[in-house]
């Protein structure tokens, strides 16, 4: 027996619904901007630290882990957070100034790790 909730339910629906009403397909907005930017198969794969085969399975790919999602926003030079964020209508009036509200105590150690070094990856890899 599944004992996620209803609450669990509802927002996968309702992911389901804006994903089929936007028809986001972020492996091929990723392949988009992976094109333009000159880099090798070879190289992408071994900057966002993954074996080449999977770069192809990333492309194919309607949705992306979010962590995987920075990585390679980093590597492209190219925002695809606030692409997806824009497509679903919750756009910031100032993209770098988007608030995030969660509860830690919602976080395991290793979540809180990982978004640690995410942000601190996002804060050195800002161009003045």
């Amino acid at each position: 027996m599944d004992n996620r909730g209803p609450r669990f339910f509802y927002a996968l629906a309702k992911d389901r619904q804006m994903k089929q009403q936007y028809n986001i397909h972020i492996g091929r907005m990723i392949k988009s901007v992976f094109d333009e930017s000159g880099m090798t198969v070879a190289e992408f794969a071994r900057r966002i630290h993954c074996e080449r085969t999977n770069v192809y399975n990333i492309f194919s790919r309607h949705s992306v882990d979010v962590a995987l999602l920075i990585n390679i926003s980093q590597v492209l030079h190219h925002n695809f957070l606030a692409d997806v964020m824009n497509l679903y209508g919750l756009a910031a009036d100032n993209p770098s100034q988007v608030q995030v509200h969660l509860s830690i105590n919602d976080m395991s150690v290793e979540d809180i790790n990982k978004l640690s070094h995410c942000l601190t990856s996002l804060k050195h890899s800002k161009k003045p």
